[in-house]
């Protein structure tokens, strides 16, 4: 499916509901963002222990060992 939507002035763009519902965006949802050259593609995100790879550890502190912790004693849904 393709569709052609607008970017507002604060550079938002709306997801169209058909597309929203295919992919499995939901209310307060949240997706990856990536760009190459000539495309930017949005990834779901279906919990926060998806996006822990997007995330820099404090100085000091190992992020695997967080995202073990979270994996261990959080629950996806």
């Amino acid at each position: 499916m393709q569709v052609i939507t607008s970017v507002t002035q604060k550079g938002q763009v709306t997801i169209p509901k058909a597309i929203r519902d295919i992919v499995g965006i939901t209310l307060n949802g949240r997706v990856k963002v990536t760009a190459d050259e000539d495309r930017v593609v949005l990834i779901p995100q279906k919990s926060f222990l998806d996006m822990v790879p997007l995330m820099e550890a404090p100085s000091g502190k190992d992020a695997l060992k967080a995202r073990e912790y979270m994996a261990k004693h959080y629950k996806r849904v």
